[in-house]
């Protein structure tokens, strides 16, 4: 339905005739009861002498076809507007009203309608006409992917009509079927990489994700980890995410050896992949937007830049989903508060070795999305380089997703060693140069908080150390509630009833009994929640060491090795501390603070989510995500686990989520068999005087 006109022709008889009879805008304004500014408008924008002429086909009818633009009046309007002349000054010189001259300049794709105007006549019956028939086509299309700004979406949907009115052409110069120009136009966006697949979803398996390769600044050497880790592991797709050209354009051949791959590419090097791809008979598939696995979506971000180091936890959740895997040259992992289901952010780290960039590459929307590239000047932003690629971190995230789309995220470090590069994964190091056992397996779990502790997360934690039979395993602390204990309270006068001290220390003993067969060796942290127990001795002594927490859990029985409060476990290079640690003096976050502090491979808890930044490793809780002072409908709190594996010296850390009770690891998905294993049975308590 046509929009009906608030100034009708009848109207604009009577604004001329008042006009004509020298009433000013004014009065004419208060005649009709509008603004004066609007009636000047309006008075400016008609044409006058057309219009008195023919006042009902003025807009739209016969007058339209009449006064069509000339090819003369749109190389005088287009010259006009680059020099920055009015629209008045245009529709006095050109004789056309205002409103044309504003439409015709507005309705214009002046792109396309240039690449048109310097289109070659085609001679059907002269020497050389099919070489300019040729060239017209070239720029008829270009044209067309113009106004249809590079996408198929538009470019499916846009009719003849609209092409020639955006470009002010004559249907007559079409000189092929608008339905065949549309065809040409779609195999070019197919031959500029735009053809490929926007989205692709992924349902059960086992994916590999690496980001940052970078062209030849990724090893041979690099290479030949990724073959391995793809034998051994045998995952579904290897996905490659972030920047896989290096500045000359070029990418490694030796991604032509996967047949599993997949690239999401950034866009800005969309069609160089899709010309090596081609050029080369590589088999990688290439996704432009996003790839789903199970309720998780992988996507390349531009918000963080290459060279700085802000985490990836300040990306925004209103622009990323709840679960996202994104490029960010650092191996990091941070879960987010959310009151409707488990939100994360995960990236891999880069392959490529730390180098600067010389050149920027920035797509041209107004040229057909062609690459330019800038060169900086001057020397600061290279030595800003110099400084901030100390940040980045080689690694890969493997994740598993099963029939019921549960998923896990495994984040796996790649560092060098005398095998080569080396990464690992459950209870194996895989190398450049192949496959070894670890030299020792640790388990790391930590705030149990008994009685509240979870006896879901301790049946499918026992089941993983089945599977992956630990040599140590460390417990990082908060073990034993002391709710009862609780100072908190007391020092605001409040009196504990509900909570006995001796049944929380019961429901402790039996948790870390069973525990305790889960290794060879077992190292327990005191936490902040074991000090209560010392706070409140402090004021009331004559209860001294029968409210110790080794004492009144019978822990040296139990086998622990226990470290204190603020003590930190060196056990090759790793390093496990609770996390309470103030460390004054420290800038940065608690993750920050403590790997400044400690240096890489340092595991802590405390904070109750897993986490990974700067090489620290936070773990999720063993105790319920309900510990009746937080908040568990808007917490980032997650259960969880964390393995560390060593080998040659060095350690390759990772902590793993338990998301829903559920953790899939190895095609195998975790869930609780029997965690009724872990309630405490009746019990009778005595002590014991060896003299």
């Amino acid at each position: 339905m046509a929009r009906k006109r608030k100034w009708t022709p009848e109207k604009l008889l009577e604004l001329h005739k008042l006009k004509e009879n020298g009433k000013s805008f004014k009065e004419i304004a208060k005649h009709f009861k509008e603004a004066g500014t609007a009636v000047a408008r309006v008075w400016y924008r008609v044409q006058w002498e057309p219009f008195l002429a023919d006042p009902d086909n003025y807009y739209g009818g016969t007058m339209s076809q009449a006064k069509r633009w000339t090819d003369e009046e749109m190389i005088q309007l287009d010259a006009y507007l680059q020099s920055g002349k009015s629209y008045n000054f245009i529709a006095e010189k050109l004789e056309r009203s205002i409103i044309s001259v504003e439409r015709r300049s507005q309705n214009t794709n002046w792109k396309a309608w240039r690449e048109i105007r310097k289109a070659p006549t085609v001679v059907s019956d002269q020497e050389g006409a099919d070489e300019r028939r040729q060239s017209l086509l070239v720029q008829f299309i270009s044209a067309l992917l113009t106004v249809c700004r590079h996408d198929f979406t538009k470019l499916k949907k846009i009719t003849e009509e609209d092409f020639l009115n955006r470009v002010n052409l004559d249907k007559t110069r079409l000189f092929i079927p608008f339905s065949e120009l549309k065809e040409a136009a779609s195999n070019k966006l197919i031959e500029l990489g735009f053809g490929n697949p926007g989205v692709m979803d992924l349902g059960a398996g086992v994916y590999v994700i690496v980001g940052d390769s970078h062209g030849k600044h990724t090893k041979k050497d690099m290479f030949a980890l990724l073959r391995c880790v793809n034998k051994t592991l045998s995952p579904d797709k290897i996905i490659h995410i972030g920047h896989i050209l290096d500045d000359d354009n070029d990418i490694s051949y030796d991604w032509g050896t996967f047949d599993n791959l997949i690239i999401l590419g950034k866009a800005e090097e969309l069609k160089t992949i899709q010309d090596q791809r081609n050029k080369f008979k590589f088999n990688y598939d290439i996704v432009q937007d996003s790839i789903f696995l199970g309720d998780m979506v992988v996507f390349n971000q531009d918000l963080i830049s290459d060279f700085v180091k802000s985490p990836i936890s300040n990306l925004d959740s209103e622009i990323f989903d709840s679960k996202a895997i994104v490029n960010c040259h650092r191996h990091e992992f941070f879960t987010r508060c959310s009151n409707e289901e488990t939100s994360y952010l995960a990236s891999p780290g880069s392959l490529c070795e730390k180098h600067i960039i010389t050149t920027i590459k920035q797509i041209d929307f107004e040229d057909g999305r062609v690459i330019k590239q800038a060169f900086p000047e001057g020397f600061i932003k290279y030595r800003r380089m110099n400084h901030m690629n100390k940040y980045w971190e080689q690694g890969m995230l493997v994740v598993s997703v099963d029939k019921s789309g549960n998923h896990t995220v495994v984040p796996c470090r790649i560092k060098h060693t005398a095998k080569g590069f080396a990464t690992s994964y459950f209870d194996k190091i895989i190398t450049s140069k192949g496959v070894f056992k670890p030299e020792k397996k640790i388990f790391v779990n930590g705030d149990m908080h008994c009685d509240l502790h979870d006896h879901n997360v301790l049946d499918i934690q026992q089941q993983i150390c089945k599977d992956y039979k630990p040599d140590v395993q460390v417990n990082i602390g908060d073990t034993f509630n002391y709710l009862s204990l609780n100072h908190h309270i007391m020092d605001r006068g409040g009196v504990i009833t509900e909570r006995k001290i001796l049944d929380e220390a019961a429901q402790t003993h039996y948790a870390l009994r069973k525990v305790a067969g889960w290794a060879p060796e077992s190292y327990l942290i005191y936490g902040n929640h074991e000090r209560f127990a010392k706070d409140f001795v402090e004021k009331f002594p004559q209860f001294g060491r029968y409210l110790d927490f080794s004492f009144i859990c019978d822990l040296e029985n139990l086998g622990y090795k226990l470290v204190d409060l603020k003590k930190e476990i060196k056990i090759g290079s790793a390093t496990f501390v609770h996390g309470e640690i103030r460390m004054y003096g420290q800038p940065g976050t608690k993750l920050e603070k403590t790997s400044r502090t400690f240096g890489k491979d340092v595991f802590i808890g405390h904070i109750h989510r897993p986490a990974i930044r700067f090489g620290c490793y936070s773990i999720g809780l063993t105790g319920m995500l309900d510990q009746e002072y937080n908040e568990p409908n808007a917490s980032n709190w997650l259960h969880g686990f964390g393995l560390c594996n060593q080998f040659q010296g060095k350690s390759w850390s990772t902590t793993i989520a338990i998301i829903n009770n559920k953790c899939v690891l190895n095609k195998k998905t975790y869930k609780p068999v029997n965690p009724v294993e872990w309630k405490m049975p009746k019990y009778n308590a005595r002590i014991v005087y060896d003299f």
